[in-house]
């Protein structure tokens, strides 16, 4: 709006000064004819011509600095002003009255209230001492008359007809400018309400309509329901079928929900694979809760896209009001945090938010809080757990366990943490931290005892989705001086199948180098004896669940020997966890399993301890 105000005074001084050259050409022509034909003497001829000049000059002046002033405009309206009274004095002819209202007419041009306040004003002046102090002793002179009814008459009728054309372009051009800034902000305020791949409303949308459900709701008495939807595994589709199919996969959802839902309720898309749904339901407990469960019912259906079917399943977090919070931003994190709830539960199911899990999220928090700071204050530490070579009973390596203890001597359960660890990226630099004091306890420990032995160290997701992972093993070993050979990455077998092209590269990379890698809760996760062959794994930890029945269920023990059988065929290692029992290495070392760890021989020890012990041995 300003750039098109600062347009219009441009336009309007550039106007004037057209009016102005014009004047100043048309007057001087007709001053020129009254100094031969109508008795004008010289010097009253030089002073008229003086008057324009100085006018003409000043406001070009102005004009060429301050070209979209409004203050200029005064300089045509004063100069008009001064050039009338020299002709009602120089030549006192009736017709130049109308000279006064030119004053008008130029002012006219700058379309502004004081502007025209002011030619009026001056006007009146000039008409006023006219008729009261000039005698117009010529008005018999039918020339004069004619010639300066014709000039006056001239120059208004141009100067109207070169403001209304002005007018017109102007207007027109305003009009042009207000269209396409409206049209403008009606497309900025549709992208800024509006999803783009699912052309849902977006989540300010929902804000926005949330708000007024609650106010609604508030007068009513009512209840609003506020539905957190995510689409499980759908970050399986991006990688198995690639991103484009992703979005086409939901897409069709978002079809699906605006065909399937009653007109009533309100859905967006939160971003990623989330929706929101919000909608008014009534009191009655039982009812609200079928509702939410046709919902949930609803969104699970395969899907085809791209000629290849995708089983679509989907967990649900709820949250009412005024039950659960009474703000926008209340319900949607209750709904969020009922949703992760449910997914953490085991996923494909809904939730009901309740207090517990506000609780379950301030404690989240506050620990949140507290492992932000844990690296830098040292409240991590390691200890170390005893891996022994069952025939010989020899001490074949150790496990590097991570342990927060926080101030008050306290130890806070991995189980607590860990999760939330890899939620906000920290683990990045905690599992760095402890491949880092892992090396340099063993290197320590061997130059000490001059012994060899291996160390190993679990490894993260994120870690090993770091470009630079491989890069940052090598510089750790470097730095230590531990020799590659003994050290061992432990990695669980779904971490490695779900990220299997990135994890194979960085992997085999180290196994070059000498460096050797065990998959980690054998059994655990897919269990297929398959992947021991397409993974990069030269040792198989077998989990703890298929020890703890062996003494106790031939089922358990042929599986356990076919396992291990599989495994020493392939040319790879076998280490079994959990051992506890006399009996359960008993019958390990009949199926002639190469190495066990567990409590049998000792539980993970803190660092000092851990090398008492080895000295001892």
């Amino acid at each position: 709006m300003e750039v098109l105000i600062s347009e219009n005074r441009s336009q309007r001084n550039t106007i004037a000064l057209r009016l102005l050259l014009f004047n100043f050409t048309i007057l001087t022509s007709v001053l020129s004819l009254a100094v031969t034909k109508l008795g004008l003497t010289p010097p009253h001829y030089l002073y008229l011509v003086t008057a324009n000049i100085l006018t003409l000059s000043v406001y070009i002046i102005s004009y060429y600095y301050h070209k979209d002033s409004g203050w200029i405009g005064y300089i045509p309206i004063f100069g008009q002003f001064l050039n009338t009274m020299l002709l009602m004095i120089f030549i006192p002819a009736i017709t130049n009255a109308f000279s006064s209202i030119y004053i008008v007419v130029v002012a006219t041009v700058f379309m502004r209230r004081n502007a025209m306040y002011v030619g009026i004003l001056l006007a009146a002046a000039a008409d006023a001492y006219f008729f009261l102090f000039v005698k117009a002793n010529r008005l018999e002179l039918p020339a004069q008359i004619l010639t300066g009814t014709l000039t006056w008459t001239l120059l208004i009728i141009i100067s109207l007809l070169m403001v209304s054309s002005n007018n017109r372009r102007l207007m027109s051009r305003f009009f042009t400018l207000q269209k396409d800034t409206l049209d403008k902000a009606e497309q900025i305020k549709i992208l800024a309400t509006t999803d783009t791949l699912t052309l849902l409303p977006n989540r300010f949308s929902a804000h926005e309509y949330l708000e007024n459900a609650i106010q609604k709701a508030a007068a009513a008495n009512g209840r609003v329901c506020v539905i957190w939807v995510n689409v499980d595994n759908f970050q399986m589709i991006n990688d198995s079928v690639g991103y484009a199919t992703g979005d086409q996969y939901l897409r069709f959802f978002a079809r699906k929900m605006v065909h399937t839902f009653t007109p009533g309720m309100h859905i967006s898309r939160s971003g990623g694979d989330e929706f929101n749904l919000i909608l008014d339901v009534g009191s009655n407990d039982s009812d609200f809760r079928s509702t939410v469960l046709s919902i949930w019912k609803a969104c699970q259906s395969p899907f085809q896209v791209a000629g290849v079917s995708f089983p679509l399943k989907v967990s649900m977090g709820v949250a009412l009001y005024p039950d659960h919070g009474r703000t926008t931003e209340q319900l949607l994190i209750c709904s969020d945090v009922a949703m992760r709830k449910a997914k953490a539960g085991g996923k494909h199911q809904f939730r009901i938010f309740d207090e517990t899990m506000r609780f379950d999220l301030l404690h989240k928090r506050k620990l949140e809080d507290a492992l932000q700071g844990a690296l830098s204050q040292n409240q991590f530490t390691l200890h170390f757990q005893k891996q022994v070579h069952v025939p010989s009973g020899e001490v074949k390596g150790y496990e590097a366990l991570l342990r927060w203890q926080q101030p008050d001597g306290l130890y806070i359960p991995p189980a607590e943490w860990i999760q939330l660890a890899e939620e906000t990226g920290l683990i990045v630099p905690i599992g760095y931290w402890v491949l880092q004091t892992a090396c340099q306890t063993a290197k320590k420990w061997q130059d000490a005892l001059q012994t060899r032995f291996t160390i190993s160290v679990n490894i993260s997701a994120l870690q090993l989705m770091q470009y630079d992972f491989a890069d940052q093993v090598l510089a750790v070993l470097a730095e230590t001086g531990l020799d590659p050979r003994h050290l061992v990455l432990e990695l669980t077998e779904t971490l490695l199948i779900q990220s299997i092209e990135t994890s194979t590269n960085h992997l085999n990379f180290l196994r070059d180098k000498g460096v050797r890698i065990a998959l980690d809760d054998f059994g655990k996760g897919f269990s297929s004896l398959s992947y021991i062959k397409q993974l990069p794994a030269d040792i198989i930890k077998i989990d703890k669940s298929f020890i703890d029945h062996i003494d106790d269920s031939s089922v358990d023990r042929v599986i356990m020997e076919s396992i291990i059988s599989l495994v020493q065929r392939i040319d790879k290692e076998v280490v079994a966890e959990g051992v506890e029992k006399q009996e359960q290495l008993r019958i390990l070392q009949a199926i002639g399993c190469d190495f066990v760890q567990g409590y049998y021989f000792s539980k993970p020890l803190p660092e000092h301890q851990a090398f008492h012990a080895l000295v001892e041995v």
